[in-house]
């Protein structure tokens, strides 16, 4: 949360969109201190299930709420209702298609990674849409920072995910020397 999350003050109402397991909607939940309030917003029964599990287990119980709900459809009530007028929104994602293996054949990997970003996001592009969807639902003073992790341990998260991605790629050893994905943290504040 560092870089794009500098300026969250204690008593703020945050809402985490596609907050998976929490593990952002938690260091909202400690910015926002006692006074305020993050809300992880999810449509994964399972992965609430474990954020509602680890916000109390971190202290943070009384300042954190999971909700069920569409990252997909932001431009929804929820999302107008979540964010009360000077509130955030902030939606954390990947560009399926910035995956990246190094490997001598260009043209499998290329092959590869197209064929992950089809079968395994159910919309591997959304998180390009999005600043055109914040300022749809009226969110102003969008900012799109974004990050890309790159890991060289064969064990790690990224270079394991040659085995998610295809099994040719694991077939094919295509992850040589690193791996990683594209991350892009969407911001804006709505308007007062």
């Amino acid at each position: 949360m560092s870089e794009y999350g500098q300026d969250i003050a204690a008593g703020e109402r945050v809402l985490d969109v596609g907050c998976g397991s929490g593990a952002v909607t938690r260091d909202i939940a400690k910015r926002v201190g006692s006074q305020g309030l993050a809300v992880g917003l999810d449509p994964s029964l399972a992965l609430l299930s474990i954020a509602r599990t680890l916000a109390p287990e971190a202290g943070l119980g009384d300042r954190v709420e999971f909700r069920e709900g569409n990252a997909l459809r932001p431009c929804s009530p929820m999302f107008r209702r979540g964010s009360r007028p000077g509130g955030r929104l902030g939606v954390f994602d990947f560009d399926a298609d910035m995956t990246l293996f190094t490997h001598p054949d260009r043209t499998l990997t290329r092959r590869i990674v197209a064929a992950a970003s089809d079968a395994m996001a159910v919309d591997g592009w959304l998180v390009r849409r999005l600043p055109f969807l914040f300022g749809r639902a009226g969110i102003m003073d969008v900012r799109v920072p974004g990050f890309f992790p790159l890991e060289t341990d064969p064990r790690s998260f990224y270079a394991g995910m040659a085995d998610r991605c295809a099994e040719v790629a694991a077939k094919a050893r295509v992850i040589t020397e690193f791996a990683g994905r594209l991350h892009i943290f969407v911001w804006g504040r709505k308007p007062v």
